[in-house]
């Protein structure tokens, strides 16, 4: 039995109803201390948080923010991607070819009229758009902002903004907004930068426990700081002390005004998240595509999505409201497009906006595959895992899980071997007619993860 061949109910390309040709789009996603490649710098003037990523190695940052790429990617319909490559290790020139070959492996599952047209390129320079043509990004970044874009580059920073999110209106816990009150000029002086590090830290210091602490440009749970007791609060002071400098020191002319150093520190709601996803239109109206539960790794990042098929009508029709109101808001921001957003029940039973991502987010995808899964192969429940170790190859994975893809009750969302390890980082879909067979299958490969003992630090300056 030959692999299904993955149909999407809709596609990106559906959703914005527009021009094939008129559309690009870029998946890779915007880093703050990484560099993602040669040819594409980190950035300046849009800024963004990701502490965690300090300690892990540059490679592995790197080969996750492509197999994310790819997966989004998959989504995209039959529009123009630009997807960056990644380096060669070490001081080989040119791009890794064999990160090509995964892409084109991963999105070779999908229908010939869905598919996305990559063009791989190596620099910002190297994207040529046709007349009329513009570009959607899953964040901004610098050295893409010279070209036409389907949304302003501040809007979109605006909208993935957390202190926008606190301050808009639309219901979330109680949010103390912290900004500073240096200028770009003041933040070069190292004494001025270690009194506002004091002065922003103090709430951190002083609030009773238990509550959250956020940076305002971060995602996957990496900026969020969860204070339950005296320890907590001890490492999360010590982290938020670099970070804070880390963010003064980037404030610029440049981004002033977009109020990008800043900390928020938020009432603690007890409960699990819902993850919605929802396409808003450029009218600014809202279609809710799916409700899913989340799944949190040990240190509060985002590792998965879980989808129950039978339970969306009722919970679409729940959360309905709550993301009209997102959509408004985002709406007067000026962005359209897909949106994430992490929502969380009240004391007093109401919806609460926990966390916001205007794009793309990890659970996207699972709305637009009920037909693949539920209506051609009834399986009812399907979960989107990020592996981040796997210690077999493409082909060997394919061969051992051959039975449960020529079913349909797998499927491979991003693939990419990490250039120097023999370890592979991947994200799987898998899906059962009820939660065990899921369940069960999840965890065949998660015996699978583990840490490759080649996995050295790589020492790699670029």
């Amino acid at each position: 039995m030959a692999p299904p061949i993955i149909e999407f109910d809709a596609t990106l390309k559906d959703l914005y109803q527009l021009d094939s040709g008129k559309l690009y789009a870029n998946f890779t996603h915007p880093f703050g201390q990484v560099q993602y490649s040669r040819g594409l710098p980190t950035s300046s003037k849009y800024t963004f948080q990701d502490p965690r990523n300090n300690s892990e190695n540059v490679e592995a940052a790197r080969i996750f923010i492509h197999v994310v790429a790819q997966f989004f990617t998959m989504v995209a319909g039959a529009i123009n991607v630009v997807m960056f490559d990644i380096d060669m290790p070490g001081l080989t020139q040119g791009p890794d070819l064999q990160a090509r070959a995964d892409t084109e492996a991963v999105l070779g599952q999908i229908a010939r009229q869905q598919k996305p047209y990559v063009k791989h390129v190596q620099k910002s320079s190297e994207i040529l758009l046709p007349p009329d043509a513009i570009i959607s990004s899953v964040g901004p970044i610098d050295c893409l902002e010279h070209l036409p874009s389907l949304v302003s580059f501040d809007a979109h920073y605006r909208a993935l903004s957390k202190r926008e999110l606190a301050l808009s209106g639309v219901p979330t816990p109680r949010t103390d907004v912290i900004d500073t009150i240096l200028d770009a000029l003041q933040v070069q002086d190292p004494q001025l930068r270690a009194a506002e590090v004091r002065r922003m830290l103090e709430p951190v210091e002083q609030k009773p426990v238990p509550f959250v602490v956020k940076l305002p440009q971060s995602s996957a749970g990496r900026g969020t700081f969860i204070v339950r007791n005296q320890h907590d609060r001890y490492e999360t002071v010590n982290e938020l002390g670099v970070e804070v400098d880390r963010m003064l020191c980037k404030l610029t002319d440049a981004n002033t005004h977009l109020r990008p150093v800043c900390l928020l520190v938020q009432e603690m709601v007890a409960g699990s998240a819902l993850a919605i996803s929802m396409f808003v239109s450029k009218a600014g109206d809202a279609l809710v595509t799916s409700c899913c539960d989340q799944e949190i790794g040990p240190q509060g990042s985002y590792s998965g999505g879980h989808i129950d098929y039978s339970q969306q009508p009722r919970l679409k029709d729940e959360y309905t409201p709550i993301a009209n109101q997102v959509a408004a808001y985002m709406h007067r921001l000026g962005y359209h497009g897909p949106i994430g957003f992490d929502a969380m029940t009240g004391p007093q039973g109401e919806h609460l906006v926990i966390d916001m991502n205007a794009r793309v987010t990890g659970s996207f995808a699972l709305g637009l595959l009920k037909g693949f899964f539920r209506t051609a192969r009834g399986f009812n429940n399907v979960s989107v895992m990020i592996q981040m170790s796997l210690i077999i190859g493409l082909d060997e994975f394919r061969s051992r899980f051959s039975d449960e893809i020529d079913e349909g009750r797998l499927v491979i969302g991003g693939w990419c071997r990490k250039t120097t390890r023999k370890s592979c980082m991947a994200v799987i879909l898998v899906a059962g007619e009820e939660q065990e067979s899921m369940v069960a299958l999840a965890k065949r490969i998660k015996a699978l993860d583990k840490p490759d003992p080649s996995d050295e630090p790589l020492n790699e300056d670029i």
